[in-house]
């Protein structure tokens, strides 16, 4: 989870404008602008990941949620937080690059997670479709046919937390976009006023 707390600089303005406007004009000004830059979080968040690994940006925004929480009153700024939150379990290995596509009889399958590196798996790994359409990787679990168990990658929370890179992109991207949001948004109400 990333996690950013609303910045202390930001009172100030807050208790100016409140001279101004009403309460709760200034709480829907600043979780419009939360809202904005938690959820610009998750799109760095997809392209960063994509960008590293062979997962499609669709498979890693559905573990990839934005969230407010807290009140962006004055008194209360240093609660208020938003962020991203990754929710994810280790990923079938068929959802990253691998080939072959189709099951092909003694082919040892090759699996690109990172990109640029490709691992072949020699020990009796296979491609095999299942009867529900679903094409994976699979092994078996012991000498005989079955059963036999789908393999796995990385979760995406973890390709996540081993790329420090990533986070430092997606801490200042949320920082980026509250900050011109809440301008943006608070120069809209102060001119209506």
């Amino acid at each position: 989870m990333v996690q950013v707390k609303f910045q202390k600089n930001y009172e100030n303005l807050i208790q100016k404008i409140n001279l101004l406007c009403a309460k709760n004009e200034l709480e829907k000004v600043i979780f419009r602008a939360a809202r904005r830059a938690s959820q610009s979080g998750v799109t760095v968040v997809k392209k960063e990941i994509s960008k590293e690994t062979t997962l499609k940006q669709s498979t890693i925004a559905k573990a990839v949620k934005s969230y407010v929480h807290g009140e962006p009153r004055s008194e209360l700024a240093s609660a208020f937080s938003i962020g991203v939150r990754i929710s994810d379990t280790a990923r079938p290995l068929s959802e990253f690059s691998f080939k072959p596509k189709i099951p092909k009889p003694h082919t040892a399958p090759m699996v690109e997670i990172y990109r640029g590196k490709q691992q072949k798996f020699e020990n009796g790994a296979f491609v095999q479709k299942m009867p529900s359409g679903h094409i994976g990787i699979f092994e078996r679990e012991g000498k005989s046919r079955l059963p036999i168990k789908e393999l796995r990658g990385p979760s995406i929370t973890g390709i996540f937390k081993a790329q420090e890179g990533i986070q430092d992109s997606v801490f200042d991207r949320i920082y980026e976009i509250l900050e011109k949001r809440i301008n943006h948004e608070m120069e809209y109400l102060l001119s209506n006023k």
